[in-house]
Parts: C-alpha cells; sequence; structure tokens
C-alpha cells in the first residue's frame, strides 16, 4: 500500500526558528556526525603516512628498483620470517584495539545507559576501522602461506608493509574518535538524534507498518535520556544532568515545530505508548483525553522532568533550578504559537513541582522555583491571557496556605512577594484583572501564632504596602484604601516594625542568593507613597517617631 503523502514546508512562525526545516532534511535522516575530528583526522594521517612513505620510497632510488624487479632478494627466508613476525604483531594490534574499545564501551554504558554499546556498535567508522585492521592482519597471514607458493611475492610484500604501516598511524586518531564518541555529550547528542529520527520516519509512515514500531523508536531514546540525567544526579555529574535536561527540551521544541504536519496515526495511543511507564497507571478517561488533545509526547517529556525533579529535591538542586526554566521557557514559546494545550500542561507540572517541594520541605528549591513561575505569569499577561494569570495566582495562594499549615513559612513569604510583583506589573499595564489580583493578594496572609509566623506574617504585609504604594504613586488610592482596610487592624507594634524595616532596608541582601532580589527592598521613588500609607492609621498621630520600630 502506497504510503501516506506528507507536504513538508518551511515554518518560520513556530517554536525554534534555528531548528532545520524537514524539507532540508534528507529522509531517512542521517545523524549529525558527534566528532567532527573523526573521519578527516584518520584520513588525514593515513594520507601523511603514505606521503612519507613515498617519499622515501623515492629517496632508495635505484636500489627501489631493483628491490620491486627482485633482484637483490636473496634471503627469502629472512623476508618469510619478517612477514610472519608482521602477521603477529598486527594480530596483537587488533586484539589490543579490540580490548580496549570493549572496556571503554562498556565502562561507558555501566556508567551511563546500556544504549552506549548499541550506539557504538552502528556506528560505520568503528565497523570500518576495525575491518581494515582485520584485513590487514589476514593479508599478513595470508603472505606468509604464499611463500610456500611463490618464492618472491613482491606485490604482496609491499601491500604488506603498506597495510602494516597504516594499521599503526590509524590507532592514535581512532581512539581519539572512541574517546570523543563516549564522551556524555555526544552520547546525548545521539539519542536525541534517535528521537528527532522517530519524527522524520513517522513523515514516512505507511499503513502497513506498525506505527507502534516508531513510537517505541521515540519512547526508547526518551527514556534513555531521562536515565543519564538520573545516573548524572546519583553521581553528581553537573554538567551531565544539564547536558540531558537541556536535551529533552531541544526535542520539545523539535517536535512543537512539525507536529502539526505529522500524519494522524502519530498521535493514536497504541499499545506501546499506553504500556510505557509514564502511562500505565493513567486512567482511561485521561488517556482519552490526551489522545484528543494529542499531546502524549509532550506528556512524556513533562513526565521525565518530574521523574528527575523528584529525585533531585533536597539532592541535586541544579536540576530542579534548570527543569522549572525550561518548563517557563516551553511555556513561552507556546504563548507565541498559541499553543493552549502546552500552556495548560505547563502550569500543571509547575503545581506538581510546587506539591513536591512542600511534601518535601524543599524550602530552598521552592524558593527559586517560585520565580520561573511567576515569569510564567508575567509572559501570560503579557500575550493579555488573564483568565491564565489569574489561575496562577489563585494556585499561589492555594500553596502558600499548603505551604503555611507545613510549616514552610518562608515559602509562603515568598508566594506573596511574587503575587505582588505580579500584580505591580498588572497595575504599571493597567490591566483589568488588577483588582482580582489584589484581592487574591489580601487572602493569601494567616493569623500569626508564634514567633515565626508572626515574621512571615509581617514579610507579607510588607509585600502588601509595597502595593499599596504603587497604587498611590500611579494615582488609584481607592485600591490602596482596601489594602488599608485589610491592615487597620493589625497591632501598633506589627506597623511600626514593618514601616521601619520597609524605610531602612537596602536594595542588595548581604549574602549571594540565586534571585538576587530582596523582599523588603523599597525603592526611592516609592518611599514617598509608603511613609503618606502609613499616616492612616491612627498610631502616627501620637508622639511616636515615624519609624521606630517600638511602641
Amino acid at each position: 500500500m502506497e504510503g501516506i503523502p506528507i507536504t513538508i514546508e518551511e515554518q518560520t512562525f513556530l517554536w525554534d526558528p534555528d531548528v532545520p526545516s524537514p524539507s532540508s532534511l534528507p529522509l531517512p535522516w542521517n545523524p549529525k556526525p558527534i566528532s567532527k575530528l573523526g573521519i578527516p583526522m584518520i584520513g588525514g594521517l593515513m594520507g601523511l603516512g603514505l606521503v612519507i612513505l613515498l617519499v622515501g620510497l623515492l629517496f632508495l632510488g635505484s636500489d627501489l628498483k631493483r628491490m620491486v624487479s627482485g633482484a637483490r632478494i636473496e634471503d627469502t627466508e629472512a623476508l618469510q620470517g619478517f612477514i610472519g613476525t608482521l602477521a603477529q604483531v598486527l594480530s596483537g594490534v587488533l586484539g589490543f584495539t579490540i580490548s580496549v574499545v570493549a572496556i571503554v564501551v562498556q565502562l561507558s554504558a555501566d556508567r551511563f545507559t546500556p544504549k552506549v554499546t548499541e550506539l557504538f556498535l552502528r556506528e560505520k567508522i568503528n565497523f570500518f576501522i576495525i575491518l581494515f585492521l582485520i584485513v590487514s592482519t589476514l593479508t599478513a597471514v595470508w603472505t606468509a602461506l604464499v611463500f610456500s607458493v611463490v618464492a618472491k611475492p613482491i606485490l604482496l610484500i609491499w601491500l604488506n608493509l603498506i597495510l602494516g604501516t597504516l594499521s599503526f598511524l590509524v590507532l592514535i586518531p581512532y581512539f581519539i574518535f572512541v574517546f570523543n564518541f563516549l564522551r556524555p555529550t555526544s552520547i546525548i547528542d545521539r539519542i536525541e538524534q534517535q528521537t528527532r529520527q522517530s519524527i522524520i520516519n513517522a513523515f514516512r509512515y505507511r499503513l502497513d507498518q506498525p506505527i507502534q514500531e516508531v513510537h517505541q523508536q521515540c519512547l526508547s531514546a526518551l527514556d534513555e535520556i531521562k536515565g543519564i540525567a538520573a545516573s548524572a544526579i546519583r553521581q553528581r555529574e553537573n554538567l551531565i544532568m544539564l547536558d540531558s535536561l537541556d536535551s529533552l527540551k531541544t526535542f520539545f521544541l523539535f517536535y512543537g515545530t512539525y507536529k502539526h504536519k505529522l500524519p494522524h496515526h502519530w498521535f493514536l495511543l497504541t499499545p506501546a505508548v499506553c504500556r510505557d511507564p509514564d502511562f500505565v497507571s493513567v486512567d482511561l478517561a485521561h488517556l482519552r483525553e490526551i489522545e484528543t488533545e494529542k499531546i502524549w509526547v509532550e506528556l512524556k517529556i513533562f513526565r521525565q522532568y518530574q521523574a528527575i525533579f523528584n529525585e533531585s529535591l533536597n539532592e541535586l538542586r541544579e536540576a530542579c533550578y534548570i527543569i522549572s526554566i525550561n518548563t517557563r521557557e516551553i511555556a513561552d514559546r507556546a504563548f507565541q504559537s498559541q499553543k493552549d494545550e502546552i500552556i495548560n500542561l505547563s502550569i500543571k507540572f509547575f503545581n506538581t513541582y510546587l506539591r513536591a517541594v512542600i511534601n518535601t520541605k524543599d524550602i530552598r528549591t521552592g524558593y527559586n522555583i517560585l520565580k520561573q513561575y511567576r515569569l510564567l505569569a508575567e509572559s501570560a499577561l503579557l500575550n493579555r491571557r488573564h483568565s491564565i494569570v489569574l489561575d496562577i495566582a489563585q494556585y499561589f495562594r492555594y500553596y502558600s496556605l499548603i505551604a503555611y499549615k507545613a510549616g514552610l513559612f518562608f515559602l509562603s513569604e515568598t508566594f506573596a512577594f511574587d503575587l505582588c510583583l505580579l500584580a505591580q506589573l498588572c497595575n504599571y499595564h493597567q490591566s483589568e484583572i488588577g483588582v482580582k489580583l489584589l484581592e487574591i493578594l489580601l487572602k493569601i496572609d494567616q493569623d500569626s501564632e508564634g514567633e515565626q509566623q508572626e515574621i512571615t506574617l509581617q514579610g507579607i504585609r510588607k509585600s502588601q504596602v509595597k502595593l499599596a504604594a504603587c497604587y498611590l504613586q500611579t494615582g488609584q488610592p481607592e485600591l490602596a484604601q482596601l489594602i488599608y482596610h485589610d491592615m487597620q487592624h493589625e497591632p501598633r507594634h506589627r506597623l511600626r516594625t514593618i514601616h521601619y524595616e520597609l524605610r531602612s532596608t537596602k536594595a542588595d541582601f548581604w549574602e549571594f542568593t540565586d534571585r538576587g532580589e530582596n523582599f523588603y527592598y523599597v525603592e526611592a521613588e516609592l518611599q514617598p507613597f509608603v511613609d503618606q500609607f502609613f499616616t492612616w492609621f491612627d498610631w502616627q498621630t501620637e508622639s511616636h517617631q515615624v519609624g521606630d520600630p517600638h511602641p
């Protein structure tokens, strides 16, 4: 049966503009070489060896002519002994090469993924080099036997000299190629190429070929990348881990570029997908929804991120940070291409990350990924997706309350700070959802019951005061009044402390932090409006000095 016709065009408005169009890719797509120096170095050194050999032969002059004619060859037994020795040496070289390669490949497979062995065996350079060494060895063996038939096999002797010389010259560049091939980044790149190849194969899908074979190829490659990342986390290999996470994101963007041109059968949940560990426990109704929305590949990648994120909590936090950054960048691209299903998926997994953070009480990770979540909300605001902004704000309030009940008070304070920044941005852009964001922010605080809760409540109130000053600066005193009415029954000592710390906090925090933000700092242009806001409270009419934190 004829294959389904697929028209592949240039697309410049989706996802990553640096990803090549399928129109420029041969089918089947040959992955780019991992080591650009591999073949050129081997060929160059082999050519250099031949040049040296020819130059040396030219210097022999007339002696060479007599040697070729066989006139000067008198001791054939010595020559036969030389060929026999050469055969032994070349067989030793062959055995040494195979042993070294087998050992380093096995070590790499044990360290990263068993997929290394398969990738290495499929590389043509390895096949040709080993084949060349075998042919060189067999040629020497056969030549030793020929002496029993032909007294002076001159051509075979010269062939042995050439092949023997090249066999030694090729070793160093070949070992360089092998070690470059087995570098973690090279392995990750090759596995990523395999996932891309599965997409290219989907373009060539025929009805008489099971599409689940192509699905299995894609799923297997993604699992291998996750396995490399998990292994890197256990061995504290940060660079390998980061390369693995970036590889998943790169493939995500590549897939998003050409997704709309894939045949309908690609999006069906075949047995290969349903039996995958990331889908086998998913409810049937949810699976049908995934199939309808055509997001099983994206969900698979996010599930990989989730697994790596959970394994990295309280261990290798850098992985969690990179996962949150990549998730936000994927959502940003989805805003550009208006892929609502990807935006919703990104938000859902940000919430999943937050739940894992709270369950494991990893405050530092939550502190950092919240910034990425807030940046996603800001992207939604700039793209005028107000419903998404409000949804994220509600999630902030929900998880802030859960963090507060779990004793993660600083995390609750961070939620309030990021929600305040989001409300300020909304105010500066004169968005229509400003009042709704303010209402959510005013519901984020809890009554204090102890010293730590008191510090957290003060931090949340400071964020609310900064927002009130922002409203006063932009000529919206009615919104600042809403904050005042929510705070007017606060104890005097709490109000004094909040006012004093807002006036005295510097822009630069005295410790290095990844976010580089000081929650309590108030810009100079906002400071007068902070003072104006506090004049509304009754304690300002007393004889105490403004800014004194003590009653």
